[in-house]
């Protein structure tokens, strides 16, 4: 067991902390954060009330540039002189207390995300403008830094998850959208902050509307929470209502149901053919790419639908150059679940066939769908049938016929979703299933199915981006929707900022947008769709029913963005294969320059490559950057029939992890720049995932910029009739910025990346953010000799400021790049390496090492603007400063104070050192207080190498506070402890006649968890114990106890306290329970005259967290001045109120006696406070010194 801590003393409370644009001392935000800890009837909101609106295009560009305003979908606001008026709109009124939004002044922003973190305070998203939002808890305020530049500190307004789409006056828009049309039920989803329980918020749903029905529930621990809820319409408003108040609930949003939504192509997107042909059996144009011998090769694309036909002899039989294999892949019985892998078949055309979760039925028997978009993909027909023979593609040969793929010598890996609805999917867990698919070696994801969300960003996207963030070269390509011809139709998760959103032309060579496909801009005003693809009258590979051999069928002809989606998978093969092959940079394969693309890589390839169909309104919400054409963009050495290699290729990149911080810039060349072609430089990134209900999805903003021969700006996406203008504005709402000069000037060009903000979104290492910066033009042509590799590569230069590699000049090279892989030479592949540093002269220095991790390194010389050959690889483990902090047991702390002789005996759990340099043993230092707030600890001893320390400066029956915390080798600290405190008495404990706990001057009640000592009410001196500690509210499905040390008990004893609670009437409640075996078991132990109240839920099993029954006494509702159970939660006024329970039956006995509280899911209030505890004979008044010997130190 260990002793409960609240928070250090924090000024006086006040909401809202501002002052202009300096930076603000810590007691700014310890106030800030004191009055978002105080109870939620304690503030008084003087801010001018501003009506809720809900978000636009236009008021989300009007209001992004603005570092004082809040952006949520229900409008923006200065959180410093403003509030947000929600109750016209969702008619709730309420405010968490767990959850808190901080805004920072924008030069203060990095330093207060560390200062946050450092304090124990969870930051769960980032909310636009120089936000983030929090999970709050007993945070010792005394851990955050001086100056963190706090403006503003809110309460999150439960009316701020509702999402706009759920307003009365907007609701009549969402059956039109696919919302349950023609049923008699609305449908919500409720989506959980990160960390929170989903099963928990279903329980609370069931409880607070018992009339709601829990359709879904997301079980994987690591997945956003979310609980699908369906209501009788009428009861919308009631469900809305209850389920905004619930603080593990982070949005309430409409839920709408996952939709499904070659030989005419493949010219098309390969070399920009502009015909109609048929699109089944001959190819009618050119096919660069083929021709190259890119055909797919060595490339598994996971296709998540309603399942395909692995009997279809499109999908039989693969050849990887040795001859035809073939094989039909059935789906694995029982399937894995995700994001768990299952078999895999890595000769096998389908590599891998597996279910997901949710009721999907093998295969594609019905719907068709999924056969039809994996046969654009990469189908490949082969074998005989009916007399005629069909040839497998190879290595080097399409042997195109009848309705094949787009890479037809590629893998499919089957994630079949499908069920008997012919129109519909299941997706339980996007997030798991795209990490499923990526282990199992898929690095390009097809989705041909959304959810009619009107341009909002919603789960689905949330976790696309996620998915994509992390993991960096995965590349999303999702089906931008059905539902046009109007604006804000795309749908999700084609509404996230990294996946490539397909919408569809016409058939074939067509520029025209069909009035189907669904259009942009996404909700916030980003560009979407991205990219369009043919996506009429496409003929594929058709379902069949069960087959144990492979079959034939006749292609079938669909329309849809399911087919223009595929389309792009495809064509996204053919590019992945251009560079594992090596063609990238010398136009050629070159094994030693095979290189593995991020998504970010692949997406900006493809978008820098588009013909501007629209043009001049260019881009568009209806066909964003226009038509992919692979041929546009990769370059060859020679140029194949059809092909267009006027413009050479050049790629930079920086991952993650050695990205851009805030206020960082990479600046890059063109040396030599000709006029006879198109310059076009495509940025791209991948951003952490967007907090739900803000208005704004972007979290990391980068800005490129292109410097002119003549010295004019041009900055990315300041675009008039589809041609870039100097000096136009930075773009702050996209995650793809492109400049585009028809007929630029010749001459030297330098390219910029700024870092305009990269807040972060609270997930480690997103405050970095890493790019894919694309540039094709008139240079490095004719191809030029390559520069030779450099040579001599080493490591001069290992400490704080990163490692420095050196190599022998040579002459002639522009400049040099430094590239770096993760692990030894032996273990990084070749394509593995990605760009950290680059400059004119060596040595070049990689400024972004972890310390303790080894890496490799290789160069390259850039000459006549193209990179060369690779050097020799060199590693070394990193001497860099590591600022990871050793890992503490945070609750580990005890202390023992009961001896003959006064001494007080700590001991914890050994820390870990984080950074793999720091040496294994670490330093400790124990801090002291007379203040179970800590305000005037002091260092009690420091370099402690055990962890056990015995403080013998103390007295008898005084209370004393402690915490630790520990040190590396390399001299990062820990965080605190939680603070322990402890009473000195004598060998036999605190006197049992004369027991008095006040919280103040002695301390001897245990807590194990959740009840902790409190500031915030006290019935006597200043501090009393609480069942959220310094936390104003307790938490959700708590079981947790407080308890008396053990006792030998006097004849007449008896037991008062003093308590003041606000616990959920009914619902939860506080017991008071007797242990005489030492707490192995327990007995009720009521108070004189009975338990106030008892529990009346109406649910079993109980759903409390202690499983109490229906009809068991409790301390629960309202203790107010004229009742001990008032049912007020939320009106009632708590006092504290004098208790008693009668001991005389243990009279002799050792005892222990504890407070338990137990609460279900949903609502919290203030809790119970309990102070004053006594125990012995209140007749008693004198006890002899040989009497108390035993109880008291010397």
């Amino acid at each position: 067991m260990r002793r409960p801590f609240p928070l250090p003393p924090a000024a006086p409370p006040r909401a809202h902390c501002r002052r202009g644009r300096t930076r603000l001392a810590s007691a700014c935000l310890a106030a800030a954060l004191a009055a978002v800890l105080a109870p939620r009837d304690s503030l008084a909101d003087s801010r001018r009330a501003v009506s809720a609106a809900a978000a636009t295009p236009a008021s989300v560009r009007a209001a992004i540039g603005d570092p004082h305003r809040l952006l949520w979908r229900a409008g923006s606001y200065d959180p410093a002189s403003e509030r947000l008026d929600l109750r016209a709109q969702t008619g709730v009124d309420a405010l968490s207390t767990r959850y808190a939004v901080i805004q920072f002044e924008p030069a203060a922003l990095r330093e207060g995300r560390r200062q946050l973190e450092q304090a124990g305070l969870t930051i769960v998203g980032y909310v636009p403008n120089n936000a983030y939002l929090v999970r709050l808890g007993a945070v010792p305020l005394d851990a955050i830094a001086a100056d963190p530049g706090v403006r503003a500190v809110d309460y999150l307004a439960a009316g701020l998850k509702i999402d706009p789409r759920l307003w009365p006056e907007q609701r009549g828009r969402l059956a039109a959208h696919g919302d349950a049309a023609g049923s008699d039920v609305d449908i919500v989803l409720l989506r959980g902050h990160a960390g929170e329980s989903a099963p928990a918020i279903a329980d609370a749903v069931r409880k607070v509307l018992p009339d709601a029905r829990v359709l879904a529930v997301s079980q994987r621990r690591d997945a956003e929470p979310g609980v699908r809820v369906a209501v009788a319409r009428g009861r919308l408003d009631a469900l809305l209502a209850q389920a905004s108040r619930l603080d593990a609930v982070a949005a309430v949003e409409p839920w709408m149901p996952t939709l499904l939504d070659n030989a005419g192509s493949v010219s098309t997107i390969q070399a920009n053919a502009p015909g109609s042909c048929a699109g089944i059996g001959t190819i009618c144009g050119p096919a660069p790419i083929w021709a190259q011998g890119l055909l797919g090769s060595g490339q598994i694309v996971a296709v998540y639908d309603s399942g395909t036909t692995p009997w279809s002899a499109a999908f039989t039989t693969l050849d990887r150059g040795s001859g035809p294999s073939t094989a039909i892949t059935y789906a694995d019985n029982p399937p894995p679940l995700p994001p768990a892998t299952g078999a895999r078949y890595p000769d096998r055309k389908i590599v891998a066939y597996w279910l997901q979760p949710g009721d999907a039925t093998e295969y594609d028997y019905y719907s068709r769908h999924g056969t039809h978009v994996s046969g654009t993909v990469l189908g490949d027909l082969a074998g005989t049938f009916n007399g005629n023979t069909y040839l497998a593609s190879t290595p080097e040969a399409p042997n195109h016929e009848s309705a094949d793929g787009m890479a037809p010598n590629a893998q499919l890996l089957m994630q079949d979703a499908g069920g008997l609805d012919l129109n519909a999917i299941f997706v339980a867990d996007l997030a798991a299933s795209l990490e499923q698919a990526h282990a199992g070696g898929a690095h390009i994801h097809n989705d041909s199915w959304s959810s009619a969300t009107r341009g909002n960003y919603v789960d689905l996207d949330a976790a696309a981006d996620q998915v994509t963030w992390a993991a960096e070269d995965l590349l999303v390509v999702v089906a931008a929707g059905n539902n046009g011809p109007n604006t804000l139709t795309t749908g999700s998760p084609g509404n996230a900022k990294n996946v490539l959103t397909v919408g569809a032309l016409g058939h074939a060579g067509s520029v025209e947008v069909p009035w189907w496909s669904s259009r942009g801009p996404a909700a916030d005003g980003r560009l979407k769709p991205d990219i369009a693809a043919p996506g009429t009258d496409i003929w594929s590979a058709s379902a069949t029913l069960y087959s144990s051999v492979p079959r034939y069928s006749a292609p079938a002809q669909l329309s849809g963005t399911s087919m223009a989606a595929p389309t792009i998978s495809g064509a996204a093969a053919l590019l992945r294969q251009y560079f594992s092959d090596g063609f990238y940079p010398r136009g050629r394969r070159t094994a030693d320059d095979a290189y593995s693309p991020s998504g970010a890589v692949m997406k900006a390839v493809l978008l820098n490559g588009t013909n501007p169909v629209a043009a001049p309104a260019w881009p568009n919400a209806d066909s964003g950057w226009g038509r992919a054409w692979l041929d546009g963009n990769l370059w060859f050495a020679q140029t194949a029939s059809g092909g267009d290699d006027t413009r050479r290729l050049r790629i930079l990149e920086r991952p993650n992890a050695a990205g851009l911080a805030t206020g960082e810039t990479h600046e890059y060349g063109i040396a030599n720049l000709g006029g006879r072609a198109e310059l076009r430089a495509t940025l791209t990134w991948f951003d952490p995932p967007a907090t739900p209900g803000v208005a704004a999805a972007l979290v990391n903003d980068l800005d490129l910029e292109l410097v002119a021969p003549d010295g004019r700006v041009y900055r990315g996406n300041a675009l008039a009739a589809g041609v870039s203008v100097p000096d136009g504005a930075a773009d702050d709402l996209n995650t793809v910025e492109q400049i585009r000069l028809p007929l630029p000037l010749p001459g030297a060009y330098r390219l910029r990346i700024r870092a305009s903000a990269v807040p972060g979104n609270g997930e480690d290492g997103s405050d970095r953010q890493g790019y894919a910066l694309v540039v094709s033009g008139d240079f490095a042509l004719p191809d030029p000799p390559p520069a030779p590799a450099p040579v001599g590569p080493a490591v001069i230069g290992n400490g704080s400021d990163g490692i420095a590699v050196d190599f022998t000049p040579l002459a002639g090279a522009q400049s040099f790049q430094l590239y770096r892989a993760d692990g030894s030479c032996a273990d990084a592949g070749r394509g593995d390496f990605r760009l950290v540093a680059h400059g004119a002269q060596a040595p070049l220095r990689d400024a972004t090492t972890q310390g303790g991790r080894r890496y490799a390194y290789r160069l390259r010389a850039v000459r006549d603007d193209v990179e060369g050959p690779a050097s020799a690889c060199v590693e070394v483990v990193s001497a860099d400063a590591c600022t990871l902090r050793p890992a503490v047991v945070r609750d580990s702390l005890t202390a023992q104070a009961r001896h003959a002789s006064c001494s007080v005996d700590l001991a914890w759990r050994p820390a870990a050192a984080t950074c793999s340099a720091a040496a294994p043993a670490l330093r400790y230092r124990i801090e002291r207080s007379n203040d179970p707030l800590m305000a005037d600890a002091h260092v009690l001893a420091q370099d402690l190498s055990a962890t056990v320390y015995v403080d013998t400066d103390v007295v008898d029956g005084k209370a004393y506070y402690y915490r630790f915390s520990a040190t590396d080798s390399l001299g990062n600290v820990s965080p605190y402890s939680t603070v322990t405190g402890a009473t000195t008495s004598g060998a036999a404990g605190p006197d049992p006649s004369v027991f008095r706990d006040d919280a103040d001057r002695t301390s001897y009640l245990l807590s194990g968890n959740g009840w902790g000592i409190s500031s915030l009410a006290a019935a006597d001196g200043r501090y009393s114990y609480h069942t959220g500690g310094q936390a104003a509210q307790y938490g959700d499905l708590q079981c947790a106890t407080i308890e008396t040390p053990l006792l030998k008990l006097p004849a007449r004893a008896r037991l008062t306290f003093s308590a003041r609670y606000n616990l959920e009437y009914a619902w939860d409640g506080v017991v008071t329970e007797v242990s005489t075996d030492g707490g192995a078991s327990w007995n009720d132990l009521p108070p004189v005259g009975g338990y106030p109240t008892t529990l009346q839920t109406g649910q079993l099993p109980p759903i409390n967290a202690c499983g109490f029954a229906d009809g068991k006494g409790v301390y629960s509702g309202v203790s107010t001045t004229i009742a001990n159970a008032a049912p007020g939660n939320d009106t009632a006024v708590a006092v504290f109120k004098p208790f008693a329970a009668d001991l005389a039956a243990y009279a002799g006995a050792d005892v222990k006696i504890r407070w338990r509280l137990s609460s279900d899911p949903g609502y919290s209030y203030s809790g119970f406070f309990l102070d004053s505890v006594r125990i012995g004979d209140p007749d008693q008044v004198f006890r002899s010194d040989f009497e108390r010997s035993a109880h008291v130190c010397r």
